[in-house]
């Protein structure tokens, strides 16, 4: 079911239950969530499913964060995007001043762990 204001949230994150806990802070926020684990199941969501807010983790055994970062640009994706991370903080400030700079729409970066204030803070 769709929230009333129309938000939708994809998620790209391996471990699962970091997933999960980022999809349930989002529907308690009235937040519609789609969670993906994998770089293709995630580029397929986002070119079907239309999302208006992303949350990207930068850490993934099979891609990095960077990259996707990288051709969400050349895909001229306009969702929100919410870098996460628990890698050290300089990583995920670089990966946000990039991603920035490569046009995208980034509502800042989540250090992870995080506090589901910081996340709900950021799905505006």
């Amino acid at each position: 079911m769709s929230p009333a204001d129309g938000r939708r949230l994809l998620i790209l994150d391996d471990d699962a239950l970091v997933g999960m806990l980022v999809e349930s802070v989002a529907r308690l926020a009235g937040v519609a969530t789609c969670l993906t684990r994998e770089a293709d199941e995630f580029y397929a969501a986002a070119a079907d499913w239309g999302p208006t807010h992303i949350v990207l983790d930068l850490t993934m055994p099979e891609t990095s964060g960077e990259q996707v970062l990288t051709e969400l640009a050349a895909r001229g994706c306009r969702a929100r995007i919410i870098v996460a991370s628990g890698a050290e903080a300089e990583r995920l400030d670089r990966a946000v001043a990039q991603a920035r700079a490569n046009g995208l729409d980034v509502a800042g970066g989540l250090p992870k762990p995080f506090v589901a204030a910081a996340l709900r803070a950021l799905l505006v």
